[in-house]
C-alpha cells in the first residue's frame, strides 16, 4: 500500500482455519482470502483477536501473514495485528509483519499492566518507528480494560505521524467517532469495530468503514456502498434485515468466530470449523440457533 492509499470500506478480520487435529490450515486460509475479495472486501486483516491470533505461535503468526500477503498479491491492503504486553514484544511483531509485506498494523494497547497516557504514547510511537507502517490503534476497552479518549488520540496522532487510524470498539461508538474526527481532522481515519453493529451511525459520522467477521463481508460492503452512493433508504433496509444475526454472533468473540467458521465450512471455503482451545463452546441450543440463522442466510444468498 503506497503512502497515498488509505484504508477504506469493509476490511474483514480473517478467521484462522485449523484442521481437525488443530494444526494450521493455510490452504483453507487461501480459499478464505479469495472468497472475501470476491465478496467485496476492500482489504483484509489477519492474526487479530477474532482470528484467534492469541492462540498462534510466533512462527504460525508469521506463516499466516506471509500467506495472506502472497495470496492477496497487491489486490488490496493487508492489515496485520502487532501488539504485545510491552513495547519490545510489540516492536518485534511489528518489524516481522513489515518484513513479511503487511501494509498496515492494527495494535491493541498493552493491558497486563494498565498503561497511563505517557506510556501509551511511547508504546505507539515506538511501534510506528520500528515498522515504518501506518498504525491503526485498536480501542477495545471491554476486552483490555484500558480506557483511552479522543483527546488522547489527538495528542498521539500529533506526536506520531504514523498513527493513521483508530478502530473504535467501545460503546457508545458514535460520539467517540465524531469527537475523534473533530479533534484529529484528516490526520486519522476511524473504523467501526465490534462486529459492525454501529455501522450506519458510524457512516453518518464520516467513519471510513468497518472490520467485521469474514462471513459478513458482502453484507457490510453492500451497506456502505449503498450509503456512499446516496441510497440511504436501501442501506438502512439492508442493514435492518441482516443485523439480527450479527447481534446474535456478538454475544462473545467465540460466538462470532464459531459462526464465521461454521458458515465458511458449510460454504466449502474452509475444511474444518475447528477452534483452538481455550474457547467458549456453544451449547446445543445455541448450535440450533446458529443452524437456523445459517439455513435462512444460505437459502437467501446461495
Amino acid at each position: 500500500m503506497s503512502a497515498g492509499v488509505g484504508l477504506h470500506g469493509c476490511i474483514p478480520i480473517l478467521i484462522t482455519p485449523f484442521a481437525d487435529d488443530g494444526s494450521l490450515d493455510l490452504a483453507s486460509l487461501e480459499r478464505e482470502i479469495e472468497w472475501v475479495l470476491e465478496e467485496g472486501a476492500s482489504g483484509v486483516a489477519c492474526v487479530a483477536i477474532a482470528s484467534e491470533g492469541y492462540k498462534l505461535t510466533e512462527t504460525e503468526r508469521d506463516a499466516v501473514i506471509a500467506t495472506t500477503v502472497r495470496r492477496v498479491s497487491g489486490r488490496a491492503p493487508v492489515v496485520a495485528s502487532a501488539d504485545g504486553p510491552g513495547e519490545e514484544p510489540a516492536m518485534d511483531r511489528a518489524r516481522r509483519a513489515a518484513a513479511l509485506g503487511a501494509d498496515a498494523l492494527m495494535v491493541l494497547p498493552p493491558y497486563f499492566v494498565k498503561p497511563g497516557p505517557d506510556a501509551l504514547m511511547s508504546y505507539y510511537d515506538r511501534i510506528a518507528e520500528a515498522s515504518d507502517l501506518p498504525i491503526m490503534l485498536q480501542d477495545a476497552p471491554q476486552l483490555t480494560g484500558v480506557s483511552m479518549s479522543p483527546g488522547l488520540w489527538a495528542r498521539m496522532a500529533e506526536a506520531t505521524p504514523g498513527l493513521r487510524y483508530i478502530k473504535a470498539e467501545g460503546t457508545p461508538q458514535g460520539p467517540t467517532i465524531s469527537e475523534t474526527l473533530r479533534l484529529c481532522g484528516d490526520r486519522v481515519g476511524v473504523f467501526c469495530g465490534w462486529g459492525g453493529l454501529s455501522l450506519l451511525d458510524a457512516l453518518e459520522r464520516a467513519a471510513a468503514g468497518n472490520m467485521p467477521a469474514p462471513n459478513f463481508t458482502r453484507f457490510f460492503a453492500d451497506v456502505q456502498r449503498l450509503w456512499e452512493a446516496g441510497d440511504r433508504v436501501r442501506a438502512e433496509q439492508l442493514f435492518e434485515r441482516g443485523v439480527p444475526f450479527v447481534m446474535w454472533t456478538m454475544q462473545s468473540i467465540d460466538h462470532s468466530v464459531t459462526a464465521a467458521k461454521v458458515e465458511l465450512h458449510r460454504r466449502g471455503v474452509i475444511a474444518s470449523a475447528r477452534l483452538r482451545q481455550p474457547a467458549l463452546m456453544l451449547d446445543d441450543i445455541a448450535h440450533g440457533q446458529l443452524a437456523r440463522f445459517l439455513d435462512r442466510r444460505l437459502a437467501d444468498t446461495g
